[in-house]
């Protein structure tokens, strides 16, 4: 009986991936960004992160100053962050809520984490808002069950209409299994509430950590996933999704829980790893959608999630592409760093907003998570009429 159960389970998946991708395409429409509380310009948050080296982590200021200057993303890269911590707004270390010299550990974090995200749902849903078929939370910056999620379906009685899924720790990928798990639905909402910055370690001053405390930020979006887009609205038809696990790379990467919150780690052999296997996993992505990329690339807009300045330049130059096919890759990392899962949509939304990007344009979505995972994504913008 398991054998058969399992046999009958998969071709429901892949009848539901048929839908979404084959004749009935869906399509990603209804982005709504949410505001945070604070903006932070590049140059304060790095004199920010100095300071709390020093006081809070020990370290001799002018080493931090001189490692910061070396490895941290500048402010001609990145030029501003968001946060909802009001602590990274000022250094008055006494009366911080999290960066305390007393500390604070996972459990905090996470409460805050909690508190924050259950407030975002309250303002995507609020009272008199119709209540979606289905809501794919996805994060992994936090972790509550409950999930606020499903605290605002009960708090708004949609239980009997709504279901919840969840898309956790994933990393900064987690946008296209959250697009797959939307698959056969006739309209589904998925959104994005990634706090990053709850997880700097002032403590830790290695280089990758610097690296990580000065490109990661805060970022919440929400947007529908449907199979009858409006023709009045511009939307993303879903051509294909493909994910690839590379072999023996499961070092590289590492997202982790640790007293004081959640602990990632990044190795060096990253881009190298990700620049090796990149072309072939493009042209398979297109293969996937009967496109070829030799013929296809030149035209194509490129939603590449910037894991780093870096990221996006060796792409570019792997992949052969001109800067203005990965000018919106570029501007969302400069206003808003890295925002874990939440970026790749911040670009979709605004290349979706560009009038010029004509209709039928291919948008061509790439990321990278833990596993090493290489994910991706190809899109047909589809104008409003």
């Amino acid at each position: 009986m398991k054998t058969n159960n399992r046999i009958q389970v998969f071709p429901l998946l892949e009848e539901g991936l048929e839908r979404t991708v084959g004749a009935h395409r869906a399509h990603i429409a209804s982005f709504q960004e949410q505001a945070l509380r604070f903006r932070c310009p590049q140059k304060k948050g790095l004199e920010w992160l100095a300071e709390a080296h020093t006081v809070l982590g020990g370290s001799d200021p002018q080493r931090i100053q001189t490692l910061l200057s070396r490895y941290s993303a500048s402010p001609d890269q990145i030029a501003f962050r968001h946060h909802e911590l009001a602590d990274f707004t000022h250094r008055r270390w006494k009366e911080m809520r999290l960066f305390s010299p007393k500390g604070s550990d996972a459990t905090q974090k996470a409460a805050f984490f909690d508190e924050t995200v259950s407030s975002v749902f309250e303002r995507f849903y609020p009272e008199g808002a119709a209540a979606p078929e289905t809501i794919v939370h996805v994060t992994c910056t936090g972790y509550s069950a409950p999930s606020a999620a499903q605290r605002i379906v009960s708090v708004r009685d949609w239980g009997r209409s709504t279901q919840v899924l969840h898309a956790y720790h994933m990393g900064c990928y987690a946008a296209h299994p959250a697009l797959r798990m939307a698959a056969g639905q006739e309209s589904v909402d998925i959104v994005h509430t990634e706090l990053c910055s709850l997880h700097f370690d002032p403590t830790k001053h290695d280089p990758a950590q610097l690296i990580i405390q000065s490109l990661f930020a805060d970022g919440c979006i929400k947007y529908r996933v449907t199979r009858e887009p409006s023709p009045q609205s511009a939307s993303l038809e879903i051509l294909t999704l493909h994910d690839e696990i590379l072999p023996n790379s499961a070092h590289v990467m590492n997202w982790a829980p640790s007293p004081l919150g959640f602990s990632m780690t990044l190795s060096k052999e990253v881009p190298l790893v990700f620049a090796n296997a990149l072309p072939r996993f493009a042209r398979r992505l297109f293969e996937k959608a009967a496109l070829d990329f030799s013929e296809e690339q030149d035209r194509a807009i490129f939603a590449i999630h910037p894991g780093g300045p870096r990221i996006i330049e060796m792409s570019e130059q792997i992949l052969d592409l001109r800067p203005a096919q990965v000018a919106w890759s570029r501007h969302v990392l400069r206003y808003y760093g890295n925002m874990s899962s939440a970026t790749l949509p911040h670009i979709w939304h605004r290349i979706l907003k560009d009038d010029l990007i004509p209709n039928g344009t291919l948008i061509v979505s790439l990321g990278a998570g833990p596993g090493l995972t290489l994910s991706g994504a190809i899109f047909r913008k589809r104008n409003a009429l």
